[in-house]
């Protein structure tokens, strides 16, 4: 596949570009303005503290699982979908099989997972595991923060980070039980208890999801569990922990009988400390553990990871204009494979950052961050931004910034296709997003940000042995979203993504729209749409393909609710990918289910 290149010129003029918008914007005026509520949102992912989304220098959308419950949205991929920027499906199978994220442009293994403010993927291990079968129901937070975020992430943060959190209790104790099935023999399940009392908040749950899919052999089936407890002790101290566990297996034809076997859990944790005013800080330590296996009739493929964890975030208000913000990790990383790769390593840094506040309506910030990398010693990001408030309902924003990511053990010690290449460089990245968004009238908000990106050392993998490609290699784009309501009972939902120069040859178009109408408490009606450019994904051309759905939902009692979805409502025939024979995505399915508090 043929790489597009950029000069090292035009590198340069990128970041001369974000650097003028944020000087621009820093040193504009003040202007009076009352930032609407919206704006007020807190998010984490940004600073990984909580912080006003109207104040964060990088482009952060934030979901709400429970919302998207409503509307029949049911897993993460979908889920993501609704965010511009952002590309997420799977080339390997429909669900069940490992998925695949692309963000602004880039593939998988450039952005970084974080569950619970730990560090989920690395390079070598993908998130392509975690979302096969990931769902919201124990989700209580979704973030996607994008373009380059080493400088507050590390490593493998070039398109972006996905912060998510485990749902906590609130309000008074509830069970909660969701039950759906349908076509293509899907059934799936969610039971959850949950509540707070006296400072202390739990929420406990546990699932199943199975489908064979509307595919000849794919099969798929998982079992879940998650836990959150958390006291607050005073208004200073507040102590917590969580727990996650999945056990999927996915089964698929391909020259035999197939199956992939994940087996994962993850526990956390922590303390959030106030130790005097203005100073907040978190204090975390996790540990990670994920068995994979892929057995084909033609052997065995599998991988053992171990992670443990301890990091530290601390953000200090130095006076009403200025804010500290620092953190330090450590982390320690145990990875081996079937094919030979038997490896441990150490993983350690600190950031540090300053937060301007000149003007209430104006914001910049600038973090530095050093930190470890084992094998490819120390490793330094950074990162500039500014955000400011020029109307009452116009913000400005602007960034830049530089990321890295090491290549993968298979990359470097070979896989049954090849050899290896251990003399590999880490890629490094300098990237630029520019953005504007806008309130118009009381119930509507747009947004549109451009963004570039330029990778150095870009890893290629195939044919064997992986070599650093010369010069830079770019990604760039454009997202565009909108949100509003039309009337008292009428909203909608509105990404799209244009991407000029993209990693694996992504569709140049991608878009999202949905609609929801409740004519009364009681009764809620929505349809949505969803459009996918030509691509290849490095493989075989796909055709461009849109996708209809309507979903329904009707409470008989205070405590039932009956809901209904129709997914790919005109059958459309389409393809996920094509490496050899192609994957199809799946036809009309009709699913109904009711959800029950009690």
């Amino acid at each position: 596949m043929t790489q597009n290149k950029t000069s090292a010129l035009g590198r340069t003029k990128w970041t001369g570009c974000a650097l003028t918008g944020i000087a621009a914007i820093t040193l504009c005026g003040h202007a009076p303005a009352e930032i609407e509520s919206e704006l007020d949102t807190l998010v984490i992912s940004a600073w990984r503290l909580p912080g006003k989304v109207s104040e964060a220098t990088s482009a952060v959308t934030a979901i709400n699982p429970r919302e998207l419950e409503e509307r029949g949205i049911l897993d993460l991929r979908q889920a993501l979908n609704e965010v511009p920027g952002v590309i997420a499906t799977s080339t390997s199978g429909q669900t069940g099989a490992i998925g695949s994220v692309f963000i602004r442009g880039t593939t998988t293994s450039y952005s970084q997972l974080v569950v619970d403010c730990m560090r989920v993927s690395d390079s070598t291990v993908s998130l392509g595991n975690f979302f096969a079968g990931a769902r919201l129901d124990d989700l209580g937070r979704i973030e996607v923060l994008r373009g380059p975020q080493a400088a507050i992430h590390g490593g493998e943060s070039v398109g972006g980070v996905i912060w998510l959190e485990t749902a906590r209790g609130e309000g008074d104790p509830t069970t909660q039980l969701r039950m759906e099935g349908g076509s293509f023999d899907s059934l799936n399940g969610h039971l959850s208890h949950s509540g707070e009392k006296d400072g202390f908040s739990w929420f406990l749950g546990g699932g199943y999801d199975g489908t064979h899919n509307d595919a000849t052999g794919q099969d798929f089936d998982q079992a879940r569990a998650a836990m959150r407890l958390e006291w607050a002790q005073s208004e200073s101290l507040t102590l917590g922990m969580t727990f996650r566990a999945t056990d999927s297996r996915f089964q698929y034809e391909s020259f035999g009988t197939n199956t992939d076997h994940t087996d994962a859990g993850l526990a956390t944790v922590y303390a959030n400390v106030r130790f005097a005013p203005g100073w907040l800080a978190r204090f975390t330590l996790g540990r990670y553990s994920e068995s994979y296996d892929n057995d084909t009739a033609f052997g065995n493929y599998g991988t053992d990871l171990e992670r443990t964890v301890f990091s530290t975030d601390h953000s200090i208000s130095m006076g009403d204009d200025h804010t500290l913000l620092t953190g330090a990790f450590w982390e320690y990383t145990d990875f081996s494979n079937t094919i030979g790769t038997d490896t441990d390593a150490q993983r350690y840094g600190a950031h540090i950052g300053w937060e301007w506040k000149p003007t209430d309506t104006i914001t910049s910030d600038a973090v530095l961050r050093w930190e470890d990398y084992a094998e490819y010693d120390d490793q330094v990001t950074w990162r500039i931004g500014s955000s400011w408030q020029a109307l009452e309902k116009t913000r400005l924003r602007a960034g830049v910034g530089k990321a890295f990511r090491t290549p993968t053990y298979l990359d470097l010690y070979g896989t049954a296709f090849g050899a290896g290449n251990p003399k590999l460089a880490a890629e490094e990245s300098i990237g630029c997003d520019v953005g504007i968004e806008q309130g118009i009238g009381d119930s509507h908000r747009v947004s549109l940000t451009w963004f570039e990106n330029s990778i150095e050392n870009r890893v290629r993998s195939l044919p064997t042995p992986p070599v650093n490609l010369p010069g830079d290699t770019p990604t760039r784009g454009l997202e565009f979203a909108a949100e509003g309501e039309i009337s008292r009972c009428v909203g909608y939902r509105l990404a799209w993504t244009w991407l000029g120069d993209s990693l694996q040859d992504q569709p140049d178009h991608t878009a999202t729209a949905s609609i929801d109408w409740r004519p009364t408490e009681k009764l809620l009606f929505g349809c949505g749409a969803a459009y996918v450019d030509e691509r290849s994904y490095g493989g075989g051309p796909l055709d461009s393909y849109l996708l209809f759905r309507i979903h329904g939902s009707y409470a008989i009692s205070e405590n039932v609710r009956l809901h209904a979805r129709v997914e790919n409502l005109a059958d459309e025939d389409y393809e996920l990918s094509r490496f050899g024979a192609p994957i199809k995505g799946a036809g009309l399915g009709l699913f109904t289910g009711l959800t029950a508090s009690f």
